[in-house]
């Protein structure tokens, strides 16, 4: 017989898979419901502000810099540089505490951090020596005492020293355990230190101002880059890392310069300017230019000035070669003679004008060079070459009123063609604008157009003149002078600079009778400058200029009289301008000296004159398409083993021109002097040229090819 079903079970059964299939439909419609909102809190939800510090870690923005780009010379060397200096800083503290709450070996484990704290003295103090061992373990235990975090070991350091204090006992264990704190500092280096430092320039920003001076400054941008930024956050370990999540920018390195300075001969000029004038105290500063007679560039430029000190040293303080507006003196009166014979006033140097004692007027004063003349060759008359050759006043002045008396202007117009009336525009910022007393001025006077003829009532600087001089030697064309050749990235030019012409200023048969005319003053007896340049290993032509400078108010009491002081004391300005060799010109050199307030004068045809001969010579025989022409016949000394009365003159740079390095550092080093070099292969140049006067200890400079 069959059972009946049990409906009551049944009826649990279906009770229970009803509430199976609710759950399982509430958890579907949960699970939907959840997966809705993760879509709409991906897609659309944002974190309150409120809360959204407590749930992203803090980050900041950091801004990254660039490296600064370098300024090199014409042939590649490095000038300025921007390179990684590192601070080291010590926590003293480190430890402390972990020691302090130990309470079984924290005594002992203090201990063996003092002994090693001791031992890490020791390694500064060798490596540093600004402190004994004893200055730098007091430092640090002071320092522990008090609970300093911070305490400044030493001064900048590069990075290979960096590595040795890193390895010291207690810092070789890091920041955690020993202390060490290192930051690191861009700094700008100058592998030349002082040469052509003014020219070079800086930066410095003060509170109050940012200066930018020299190619530095003029070239900032360029040579700055553009700032980067990342963002960091803090890690769980409460370090900062990187953000990779923000966005972040890569600093642009800044760009180099190439400038078409010459090391080499700004070496040259440096060492001229301070052999002639560092011991002579009444001289307060100079400046010398070399310029590139084709193309204008300038491939040295030195200002040396001392301080209000006496007998303070020369230092590259301010660029005087193109900031000191001035009067010139005589080295004007090529201006004046350049005008008469594109006038066609002049046809011949040797037309001749009657001498009438060197007086022209009550407006100027006689002048001494004619009457010297007179005397000694008994004419009542001279040529204009003559003249030229003894820097007289009177015949320029002469000439000037006779043939521009009645209508100066056009001698006026002829200045300014010759952009000595304007400051053109130069790579680096400070160049002087002249001063021209010209006939509409208000400072106009009968004795204007004669003083403007020999060199006075008329200032410009050093490098107008220069620059003047150059166009002469380019046969007329008159080349912007310039002091950067181009823009680069990675040694791949980005913008280049090529020469300009400011303008044509005389014919080329002008220029070629004033060469005539230049040479002669060099080469000529009696002339002003042939005493120093007579014997100059190239032919220079060039003129002696010899100038009074103006006194400020303070320094000239007596009325009327606006260079000269009570005790009868003045300043003087001497120049020596003039370009080499003449028969080819290749390089104009300008050398000026401005002396102290004295009773001596100074004379172009004496300190600059001798400063531009050891220029020329110097130049002569470090360049080598000249090599050819130097004299190959010469006495050839006993050669004699070193302390056996020496293979070279005493007190004269020895010939290495031809021998290996090694050979060649030996040679200099047991004759008493000092080596440094370039290149590769064997010695092509030297400096100072063989022969040349030198002390014990003095640096020899060897270019090898």
């Amino acid at each position: 017989m069959k059972q009946a079903p049990d409906i009551k079970k049944s009826s649990q059964d279906n009770s229970t898979s009803t509430t199976l299939y609710a759950i399982y439909i509430l958890a579907l419609i949960m699970s939907v419901v959840i997966i809705v909102k993760i879509v709409i809190i991906q897609s659309t939800y944002e974190v309150p502000k409120k809360l959204e510090k407590y749930f992203v870690p803090r980050s900041r923005k950091q801004v990254t810099k660039p490296n600064r780009g370098a300024i090199l010379s014409t042939d590649g060397r490095l000038l300025a540089i921007s390179t990684p200096l590192y601070q080291i800083f010590m926590d003293c503290t480190v430890r402390k505490d972990a020691f302090a709450a130990d309470t079984k070996r924290g005594k002992e484990r203090e201990t063996e951090w003092q002994a090693k704290a001791r031992d890490l003295a020791a390694g500064l103090s060798e490596i540093y020596k600004d402190k004994t061992a004893t200055q730098y373990y007091d430092l640090i235990m002071t320092s522990r005492r008090n609970g300093k975090k911070h305490v400044a070991i030493g001064g900048l350091i590069d990075h290979e020293t960096l590595k040795r204090v890193q390895a010291l006992p207690l810092f070789e264990e890091g920041g955690f355990k020993g202390g060490i704190i290192v930051e690191q500092r861009e700094t700008r280096q100058y592998p030349y230190g002082a040469l052509a430092r003014r020219t070079i320039g800086y930066v410095t920003d003060n509170s109050d101002r940012v200066n930018r001076i020299g190619i530095e400054g003029r070239f900032d941008y360029e040579l700055h880059g553009r700032e980067g930024y990342e963002w960091l956050r803090q890690s769980d370990e409460r370090r900062e890392v990187p953000n990779y999540d923000s966005t972040s920018v890569k600093a642009r390195n800044g760009l180099d310069i190439r400038t078409t300075l010459n090391i080499d001969y700004q070496d040259i000029a440096d060492r001229a300017l301070r052999n002639q004038i560092a011991d002579e105290p009444k001289i307060q500063s100079a400046c010398a230019i070399i310029m590139d007679v084709k193309t204008g560039a300038i491939r040295a430029m030195v200002n040396l000035q001392r301080d209000s000190t006496a007998g303070s040293p020369l230092r590259e303080r301010i660029n005087l070669a193109i900031g000191q507006v001035g009067e010139q003196g005589s080295v004007f009166k090529t201006v004046t003679l350049m005008s008469l014979l594109e006038d066609g006033y002049i046809r011949s140097l040797e037309d001749i004008i009657p001498t009438n004692h060197g007086i022209i007027g009550k407006e100027y004063p006689s002048d001494q060079h004619i009457r010297d003349y007179e005397y000694r060759e008994k004419r009542n008359y001279i040529s204009i070459r003559k003249g030229f050759e003894i820097s007289s006043n009177y015949v320029f002045a002469h000439l000037a009123l006779k043939y521009y008396g009645s209508h100066p202007q056009d001698f006026f117009d002829k200045i300014y063609s010759y952009k000595l009336g304007e400051a053109f525009d130069f790579d680096i910022d400070g160049l002087g604008t002249p001063q021209v007393i010209s006939p509409s001025s208000p400072y106009w006077s009968g004795s204007t157009l004669g003083t403007t003829a020999y060199g006075y009532s008329i200032s410009v600087t050093p490098l107008h003149v220069a620059t003047f001089y150059n166009a002469i030697a380019n046969k007329g064309k008159m080349m912007k002078p310039y002091l950067v050749e181009s823009i680069e990235k990675n040694g791949v030019v980005q913008k280049r600079f090529n020469p300009t012409v400011l303008n044509s200023i005389c014919s080329k048969a002008t220029a070629d009778t004033l060469t005539r005319a230049l040479a002669s003053v060099t080469t000529t007896k009696g002339a002003t400058g042939t005493r120093n340049l007579g014997k100059a290993k190239a032919v220079v032509a060039g003129k002696t200029g010899t100038a009074r400078i103006a006194l400020s108010p303070s320094e000239r009491p007596l009325k009327g009289n606006g260079y000269q002081d009570a005790q009868g004391r003045k300043k003087n300005q001497g120049t020596f301008v003039g370009f080499f060799p003449a028969e080819d010109p290749k390089y104009t050199v300008l050398v000026t000296v401005y002396s102290t307030l004295s009773l001596t004068s100074f004379y172009g045809g004496t300190t600059p004159a001798l400063v531009v001969r050891e220029i020329v010579d110097n130049i002569y025989a470090l360049d080598e398409q000249w090599s050819d022409n130097l004299p190959r016949q010469a006495s050839v000394q006993k050669m004699e083993a070193p302390g056996r009365g020496g293979l070279y003159e005493q007190g004269k740079t020895p010939d290495v021109k031809g021998l290996g390095l090694k050979d060649a550092i030996k040679e200099i080093e047991t004759s008493g002097f000092k080596c440094s070099w370039s290149g590769s292969g064997h010695v092509i140049s030297q400096i100072p040229a063989p022969g040349s006067d030198i002390k014990a200890g003095d640096i020899i400079t060897l270019t090898l090819r």
